[in-house]
């Protein structure tokens, strides 16, 4: 039962460091839009929005927090729906950062 918990939490963990595992598209590129703000220094995420895709993640592994990709493109990844306040979500279209979330 042990064992099986950490292999559990194990795969988990790996799942959540920004695997470009695919899954099953569910949004069509008109179902989004690819608008990009300028940086509210109020949210921290935004100063993500704008940023190619290594660059993005360069930046949050510089800033120490844990990262994921939650759709690129046409591609939606599945997500863990826990609260983590050191990390960020990216949406990225066409190589580029259009939205980020943290939590």
């Amino acid at each position: 039962m042990i064992a099986s918990l950490a292999l559990f939490l194990m795969i988990g963990a790996v799942a959540c460091g920004g695997s470009d595992d695919s899954a099953e598209s569910t949004k069509s590129s008109s179902d989004r839009t690819a608008t990009t703000k300028p940086a509210d220094p109020a949210d921290p995420a935004a100063a993500y929005v704008g940023l190619a895709k290594a660059p993005a993640i360069a930046r949050a592994e510089r800033e120490q927090r844990l990262w994921r990709i939650g759709r690129e493109d046409d591609e939606q990844f599945m997500l863990t729906q826990d609260f983590v306040e050191n990390r960020v979500t990216f949406e990225i279209d066409d190589g580029k950062v259009t939205k980020a979330t943290l939590g």
